[in-house]
């Protein structure tokens, strides 16, 4: 259990959170922003803790579950680096429901700058991380490729942790640039990254067979 401490803490603050200002937020709250930052999508107040707080939960089964079900077993091998990525993922969500809750409460923030940073910092700290992770069904890049040959799997996530850490940066950089420009950019940052990695499996596989 100590070592989900961090997912149960963040999920802890969430709920304190909404808790402490559950009275002071409108009964509509903004649940969706575009590139822009103008709310496209709002939700009632109760639907929205629901959705936000109960994602946290699931994702927190999900990572407690995981390792208990794939069949390769082999989660003690990668363990900071699971734990890693899957509390970056609680943090983002923490912060996801703050920035929903600030917005309600009237705070006015820079929500492109936050979604740029947000989002190029998972990939980053996703890409930095895949590398470590060892052969399973669950997480990483699992091709038919990557999952038939542990040298394969080594190699194509020594490849794809460049790839998706270089993705973060750019994403990160789009908060900078014209708005009409930032989402085709975070769009082929982000699929050209998972394409690649893909693809780069496959040829890295074919490279194996030919030795």
């Amino acid at each position: 259990m100590k070592k989900y401490f961090f997912a149960l803490i963040m999920i802890a603050l969430t709920i304190l959170a909404w808790v402490i200002t559950y009275s002071h937020l409108p009964n509509e709250l903004a649940t969706h922003w575009g590139i822009s930052g103008e709310a496209d999508d709002f939700s009632k107040k109760p639907t929205a803790i629901a959705t936000l707080v109960g994602i946290m939960i699931v994702q927190y089964i999900l990572m407690v579950l995981i390792p208990k079900i794939d069949p390769r077993r082999n989660y003690p091998t990668f363990t900071r680096a699971y734990l890693s990525i899957f509390n970056t993922m609680f943090l983002v969500l923490f912060l996801i429901n703050l920035i929903t809750i600030l917005t309600g409460l009237g705070v006015k923030l820079p929500i492109p700058y936050l979604g740029s940073f947000i989002l190029g910092a998972i990939f980053m700290v996703f890409g930095n991380f895949i590398q470590q992770v060892r052969p399973n069904f669950f997480l990483g890049i699992r091709t038919p490729w990557t999952l038939s040959s542990e040298n394969v799997w080594r190699l194509t996530h020594r490849l794809s942790s460049r790839i998706f850490v270089l993705a973060g940066i750019i994403i990160v950089l789009t908060a900078f640039i014209p708005e009409s420009f930032t989402e085709p950019i975070i769009f082929i940052a982000a699929i050209g990254s998972i394409l690649l990695s893909v693809f780069a499996s496959y040829f890295i596989y074919q490279k194996e067979l030919n030795k």
